[in-house]
C-alpha cells in the first residue's frame, strides 16, 4: 500500500465520519424540533415579572424539564457542528466547509436566540421565529452536503 491510497483511506473515512455524524445531527435536531414543539405547546413558563438572575435561571430548568433536554440536546448538536465543520476544513474541502459552516452558524444564531427567548420572559415571540429559521437553514445545508456527496459516489 503506497502513501497515496493510505491518504485516500483516510479522507475516505473522515467523510464517512462526517456523514455519519450528520446524520445523527438530523435525529437530534427531530427530537430538538419535537421538544421544541412540545414546550410551545404545552410547557408552563414562569411569568415575566420572575426573576432571571442567574439562580432564578437555574430554577426555570428545574422547574420545566423539556427546557433543560432542549437546551442540553441543543449544545450537543452544536458540538457536533463544530466537528463536522472542522473535518471538512481539514479535508480541504472549502465547498462542504462553507455548507457545514452554515449549518454552525445557524445553530449559534438559534441557540443564542433560543437564550433571548428565556430572557425576555418567554414572550418575544421574534426570537422563536430565528430559532425555527436557523432549524431551517441548518436542515438546508446538511442536506445539501448530503445531496453533493451522494454525486460523488
Amino acid at each position: 500500500m503506497n502513501y497515496n491510497s493510505m491518504r485516500k483511506n483516510r479522507a475516505s473515512a473522515a467523510s464517512r465520519l462526517a456523514i455519519n455524524l450528520i446524520l445523527l445531527e438530523f435525529l437530534l435536531l427531530i427530537i430538538q424540533f419535537i421538544t421544541g414543539m412540545w414546550m410551545n405547546l404545552f410547557a408552563v413558563f414562569p411569568s415575566s415579572s420572575f426573576s432571571f438572575s442567574m439562580y432564578g435561571m437555574m430554577q426555570v430548568m428545574f422547574s420545566v424539564p423539556e427546557l433543560m433536554v432542549h437546551m442540553m440536546n441543543g449544545i450537543l448538536i452544536g458540538l457536533i457542528s463544530i466537528i463536522i465543520f472542522m473535518i471538512f476544513a481539514m479535508r480541504g474541502d472549502y465547498r462542504l466547509s462553507s455548507l457545514s459552516a452554515i449549518a454552525s452558524v445557524s445553530i449559534f444564531a438559534a441557540g443564542i436566540s433560543g437564550l433571548e427567548f428565556m430572557f425576555s420572559g418567554f414572550s418575544n415571540n421574534v426570537f422563536s421565529f430565528i430559532m425555527s429559521m436557523g432549524f431551517i437553514f441548518t436542515v438546508v445545508a446538511y442536506s445539501l452536503i448530503l445531496y453533493l456527496f451522494s454525486g460523488r459516489t
